[in-house]
């Protein structure tokens, strides 16, 4: 999908402040192109919370071991996070082409480990852009590149 040059000013600003780090920035060039595309911003805003609660249960999850106190509870709060950004891609697929409905559905959305680890990987990006939403908010933003 042909991204818009906000989009990837967007997506480049970001992989800027991340230092290079963003893992799934084709996609999160999709999500938001797509959501420009629909006047959506509140729905992007609510895939960028969705992710960036992703990835804040994640990192607490990965840092517990099994059996450790909390451990279940923070393991529900995952599988309902994953379950929760999972809900909000398969509402953003009826605005995408084919292709992209496609391998978001193969790469997001089937019940497996691997597609469990991609939208990890993609809350880690969604985090990073909240971070910078923030940050931008608060003025704290560096000088672009």
């Amino acid at each position: 999908m042909k991204l818009s040059a906000d989009t990837e000013a967007v997506v480049a600003y970001l992989q800027a402040y991340t230092n290079n780090s963003l893992r799934k920035p084709g996609d999160l060039g999709v999500i938001l192109e797509l959501a420009a595309q629909h006047g959506a911003a509140e729905f992007a805003n609510e895939i960028i919370f969705a992710g960036a609660s992703l990835w804040r249960v994640y990192r607490i999850w990965r840092r517990l071991a099994p059996g450790q106190e909390g451990y279940r509870s923070v393991q529900e709060s995952f599988a309902e996070s994953v379950a929760a950004l999972r809900q909000l891609l398969e509402r953003l697929l009826p605005w995408a082409p084919e292709e992209v409905c496609q391998r978001f559905q193969e790469v997001y959305l089937l019940m497996t480990q691997g597609a469990v680890r991609n939208l990890v990987d993609l809350a880690h990006d969604l985090f990073w852009l909240k971070q910078l939403q923030n940050d931008a908010r608060h003025g704290r933003l560096p000088p672009q590149p």
